[in-house]
């Protein structure tokens, strides 16, 4: 009886085995997609609550003062890179941010969308190609995955969103990895000149609990397509570095950022160069599972006629300013997947960059803010 029994148990082991290998060879590459993504909304308000204030002023997406806003449906669909050496990315974004980033004003913007290919006999050197967010900053422009829910002045003013182009990335070690590129430019898709822009970054881990990351991009990004026009001459460099570490509850991150257009036409400065440099702090500690309390100070200064806020000329005849900023965020995790945050932020220039109740100019700018957001 025994020996039925193995005997039986081994031929019902070989049939279980035969169908995991069956099972196995049918398995398609598009088996391994996924679907992720998020929903936020938000109410902003703007402490001078007048008709007079068309807005709050310095800001990516929470622009819309003393208003409800549905901010974001983000849909992500993706495949890992397998055995099959390729994977791809795809995020599509719906809403008023989309609103305010996509070309022409249109409510629905493709985020990313990129292919990776991993080499078969180099499997440390992944090659994409596609359109991806760029590596500067600390923030990202998912903002449920920063600490504060409104984005910061580096984000806004020194960086880039996406770029569209080719890279590649090479894992020395489980403490570092390269990535080199070409891309059109700053949020250009197509490139609005006939020259491409250098993009790289070294991504370290040099202890435990930290990270540091050192990215730039290098090119001309002025949007006159002929080739022979004096705007030819400018480039754009950007230098940006990030380091973050946590320890137990607590992490805190630091990033500077400095830029520069050579041949600007703007340019106050006897060399034709305008510069821009940029400092952002961020400190977080998990209370519990459930609640986390951040801190974020910015100071982003427009030297020589930079004009990175966008701002006409002041009262002095320049457009030079410095902006300092100081957020507190206060999030609520309602469940594993559902959460809220309240946040206070204080703006303050030393140009009236601001807007006052009565219209008027003003040097500094509050807002209160507090949003929803549900993953999946």
């Amino acid at each position: 009886m025994r020996r039925s029994l193995k005997i039986g148990s081994g031929l019902l082991g070989m049939a279980l085995l035969g169908t995991a290998v069956a099972q196995a060879a049918d398995t398609k590459w598009y088996d391994a997609i996924t679907a992720s993504g998020y929903g936020q909304a938000s109410y902003v308000g703007n402490l001078e609550n007048s008709p007079n204030n068309p807005g709050n002023q310095g800001r990516q997406f929470d622009t819309n003062g003393n208003s409800f806003n549905f901010n974001t449906f983000l849909l992500q669909i993706a495949k890992p890179v397998g055995d099959d050496h390729f994977g791809f990315t795809t995020r599509l974004r719906m809403g008023q941010d989309a609103q305010i980033v996509s070309p022409g004003g249109a409510a629905f913007w493709v985020q990313e969308a990129y292919l990776t290919y991993v080499l078969p006999n180099l499997t440390k050197l992944s090659l994409i190609g596609g359109k991806f967010t760029t590596p500067e900053g600390f923030e990202v422009v998912d903002t449920v995955s920063n600490p504060n829910f409104s984005e910061g002045l580096l984000f806004t003013y020194a960086e880039p969103i996406t770029h569209t182009g080719l890279k590649a990335n090479y894992v020395f070690s489980d403490m570092v990895n390269a990535t080199l590129g070409v891309v059109n430019g700053w949020d250009s898709a197509p490139d609005n000149n006939i020259a491409k822009t250098l993009l790289w970054q070294v991504a370290t881990v040099p202890l435990k609990g930290a990270a540091w990351t050192f990215q730039g991009l290098y090119g001309r990004e002025t949007g006159d397509l002929n080739a022979n026009a004096n705007t030819d001459h400018s480039k754009r460099l950007s230098l940006d570095t990030v380091l973050s570490y946590t320890m137990g509850k607590l992490t805190v991150a630091g990033q500077g950022n400095w830029g520069e257009q050579s041949n600007d036409a703007n340019t106050t400065n006897s060399d034709g160069t305008t510069h821009w440099t940029g400092f952002g702090l961020w400190a977080s500690f998990a209370l519990s599972d459930k609640f986390t309390e951040s801190a974020r100070f910015e100071i982003l200064d427009d030297q020589n006629n930079a004009n990175r806020f966008g701002a006409p000329v002041f009262a002095d005849g320049t457009s030079n300013q410095t902006v300092k900023e100081f957020t507190l965020t206060h999030k609520t995790m309602l469940t594993s997947a559902m959460g809220t945050r309240l946040e206070w932020r204080h703006d303050w220039s030393n140009q009236a960059y601001f807007v006052k109740s009565d219209g008027a100019g003003a040097k500094d700018q509050n807002t209160i803010s507090v949003d929803w957001f549900v993953t999946f």
